[in-house]
């Protein structure tokens, strides 16, 4: 009886694990289901469709999309400057001829106002005059402030040279002469002629220098690093200021430089704009000569696409006994446009210049039947030109 019950259980048992066996078949893919009730070899590759099996191994296949170019970013060359200032005297206040005078029944005094447009600028102001009458001693008053007290002896009068502390944009001169004493029959007068007031200005308006440059948007974004460069010229270094350069209200320099030197200031990359772009040169005393002034640029390294794939022993000894051919196939976006692009197969450089959709190259070809080697191959795309590249393959065709 036991027996029996054993028999029952290893018939259950087969008939489960062949039910699990045909099931297992029947959800095979066609192909593979076939092969294997025929006792065929499957070839499997990685990354392949069932029509590149039916064609040979695909060695390769990659969908790269669009790839860019580096564009060249040109220097930028600023033409030479020349900063100095420029000083001249400059009569600021012309005053009519007049009186003073002091006596018993007789006093008079007079008051004169003058501006300075630009005080800063202005320098070493005096007041000149000449006094055909000259009688007492004269005191002449700035802003409050005592600049002359004397008793002058001839008609002509040295230059008074007037403080530069006590000098306001606007300014008040008052004219005096001293008493008589006790002498009520005279009168002190000083008769006033050719009174004017002169001053050196200086034009700092040539004393900075400014200038533009452009850049687009991608010179910008393919920009590795930038400088500038120039070279100082100046007659005497004790004569001269500070030299100040700034891009884009950024300071780049500001020293007193070691004339006939190059210089070499590194510009941050956040200080450049896409657009315009604005270098001043300026200083605050002498003469400069700028020269050689240019902006320099280190461009980003080449964008580029290497892709790698392995070949074989087996595969090597097919295509020396020219039972295969290792093709290469570039599938393009087809726009029309030409597409430019330089190939480097295993160090080996070969180039794309065609309009067509599809460019095909037989990697072990007589030219140069070495492009393809047992290992690990690369292969990199290096583009001239904008370049939409739906599929890379590499794949094993028999011949």
């Amino acid at each position: 009886m036991r027996k029996a019950q054993g028999g029952v259980n290893t018939a259950v048992l087969v008939a489960v694990i062949s039910g699990l066996i045909i099931l297992y078949i029947l959800f095979l893919p066609e192909s593979e289901r076939e092969a294997l009730l025929e006792n065929k070899e499957i070839k499997k590759t990685t990354g392949s469709s069932s029509a590149d099996e039916e064609n040979g191994d695909v060695l390769l296949r990659e969908f790269p999309g669009r790839i860019d170019t580096v564009e060249g970013v040109l220097d930028k060359t600023i033409p030479n400057i020349f900063l100095f200032e420029k000083t001249s005297a400059k009569e600021l206040e012309g005053i009519n001829p007049f009186i003073v005078r002091n006596g018993w029944f007789d006093k008079k005094e007079r008051t004169v106002s003058f501006g300075i447009d630009d005080l800063e600028n202005t320098d070493n102001v005096i007041l000149s005059f000449a006094a055909k009458k000259h009688e007492g001693i004269l005191t002449i008053k700035l802003n409050n402030e005592i600049v002359y007290e004397n008793d002058v002896e001839t008609e002509t009068v040295a230059p008074i040279r007037l403080n530069r502390n006590l000098l306001r944009s606007t300014n008040t001169f008052e004219f005096s002469v001293s008493s008589v004493g006790f002498g009520f029959w005279k009168t002190n007068e000083y008769s006033f002629d050719e009174v004017k007031i002169i001053g050196d200005i200086t034009d700092r308006s040539k004393q900075e220098s400014k200038n533009v440059f452009t850049l687009t948007g991608t010179e910008l974004s393919n920009i590795e690093s930038a400088n500038l460069r120039f070279v100082p010229y100046c007659r005497d270094v004790a004569t001269v200021g500070v030299l100040e350069v700034s891009m884009n209200s950024r300071e780049l320099f500001s020293a007193v430089p070691v004339c006939e030197d190059p210089y070499r200031q590194p510009i941050p990359l956040g200080v450049l704009n896409s657009g315009e772009n604005k270098i001043i040169f300026k200083t605050n005393k002498g003469s400069y000569s700028v020269e050689q002034i240019k902006v320099k640029f280190v461009e980003k390294e080449l964008r580029t696409s290497i892709y790698y794939f392995e070949v074989n022993q087996s595969t090597i000894d097919d295509i020396e006994e020219e039972d295969i051919d290792v093709v290469l196939t570039i599938e393009f976006v087809d726009d029309e446009k030409n597409k430019r692009a330089d190939l480097n197969i295993n160090d080996r450089l070969t180039s794309i210049d065609q309009e067509e959709r599809i460019y095909t190259r037989t990697l072990n070809d007589d030219e140069d039947p070495n492009f393809i080697e047992e290992g690990n191959n690369f292969i990199e795309v290096r583009p001239r030109t904008m370049l939409d590249i739906v599929e890379i393959k590499v794949e094993v065709e028999e011949i």
